[in-house]
């Protein structure tokens, strides 16, 4: 069985125009890494999560780069529910009606 890692990672940009950089942390990025389940079960958190660290370093270059916050494995696939916008007009209904 597959899984996905979703790993949580800050991204940097490079706000210097010289050999010696700048980096400016810039907000988040997430990164999807397909796998094996039982590879990535039955690693040590450890050896996994410095894994995940070397691949999303590998995804920078000079103007941006990455650095692992965190991960969650994902077993299945996120479930898409409707309707959130007819229930904060519900809500914002009832906060007009009580003011």
């Amino acid at each position: 069985m597959n899984v996905n890692i979703l790993v949580s990672a800050q991204y940097y940009e490079n706000y210097s125009d010289t050999e010696t950089p700048y980096w400016k942390p810039k907000g988040g990025m997430d990164f999807i890494f397909p796998a094996d389940s039982d590879l990535v079960m039955y690693t040590p958190e450890p050896l996994l999560v410095s894994a995940l660290s070397r691949l999303v370093e590998a995804q920078g270059n000079g103007y941006a780069r990455y650095e692992y916050l965190s991960h969650e494995v994902k077993f299945f696939e996120p479930k898409v529910v409707e309707g959130l916008d007819i229930e904060l007009e519900k809500a914002w209904a009832l906060v007009s009606v009580n003011n």
